[in-house]
């Protein structure tokens, strides 16, 4: 495709302040103020293992990176790079007040604000799988591709995990599987509809979610057999899809380069 209009400006910088500040933001609970993440959520039959989060140290990295390309740049690599750029922001802006709303345990403030990043990490990764912006170079593509596949799954999987840590403190048996095992399930259909429309293109969508029910499975066995058993036909249904919609989209980009 042609080349797309730069970005640059305060924009761009932006970017960058908020990719410091959801980075800045966990020094508030884990310098004594306030209560830590693991603290403030209800634990859950279907909640991941505790190194399934190391995960957010990837996606600061990641967000600082492409940040400071696009500054450098003046692109994200997709052909809209605006609104690309501004759903991060909201995005970044989103991990930091998550952070301190959680520090400050408004239980039902969290999932609101996961509501909002996730729907813009969608809305990235529509944009991030769309034909890319030829006059990028070719490595700010994939980054940018990365980075948001990453953190829309993650937001994926934590915004379920939230509303239903938020039903577990307040409305619903933290320990009652029938509930959790439905919530269970419908982050999983989600998960595989998204990844059948972006998948293809953003591989580490479904990649990410397979690491997110790898720790769900992890703390499950042993424990629940209903939730083992969602957790292992969800990543194997992740893999399949990812391999179905990338094999029909090379079949198709090739009747399109032979026509």
């Amino acid at each position: 495709m042609a080349s797309v209009a730069r970005v640059s400006g305060p924009i761009t910088w932006l970017a960058v302040i908020l990719a410091v500040a959801q980075v800045v933001a966990p020094v508030v609970p884990f310098s004594g103020i306030g209560a830590s993440p693991d603290e403030s959520t209800t634990d859950l039959l279907i909640t991941p293992a505790g190194w399934t989060f190391s995960i957010w140290s990837l996606i600061y990295l990641l967000s600082l990176v492409v940040a400071l390309a696009v500054v450098w740049k003046g692109s994200t690599g997709t052909a809209d790079p605006r609104r690309l750029l501004i759903d991060l922001e909201i995005a970044f802006a989103g991990a930091a007040v998550w952070i301190l709303v959680s520090a400050a345990e408004w239980t039902w403030i969290t999932p609101i604000v996961l509501t909002v990043m996730a729907v813009v990490l969608l809305d990235a990764a529509r944009i991030a799988a769309r034909p890319a912006d030829d006059a990028a170079p070719g490595w700010l593509r994939v980054l940018t591709r990365v980075l948001v596949g990453i953190y829309a799954a993650w937001a994926t999987a934590a915004v379920f995990q939230n509303w239903a840590a938020a039903i577990g403190a307040d409305l619903a048996d933290p320990q009652s599987l029938g509930w959790q095992l439905t919530v269970l399930i419908l982050c999983a259909l989600f998960g595989l509809a998204v990844t059948a429309v972006v998948g293809s293109v953003l591989v580490a969508y479904p990649l990410t979610l397979v690491w997110a029910f790898l720790g769900i499975l992890a703390t499950a066995q042993g424990e629940t057999t209903a939730v083992v058993g969602v957790a292992i036909g969800t990543i194997v249904a992740l893999v399949v899809t990812t391999g179905v919609v990338f094999v029909v989209r090379r079949r198709g980009g090739a009747v399109l380069a032979s026509g």
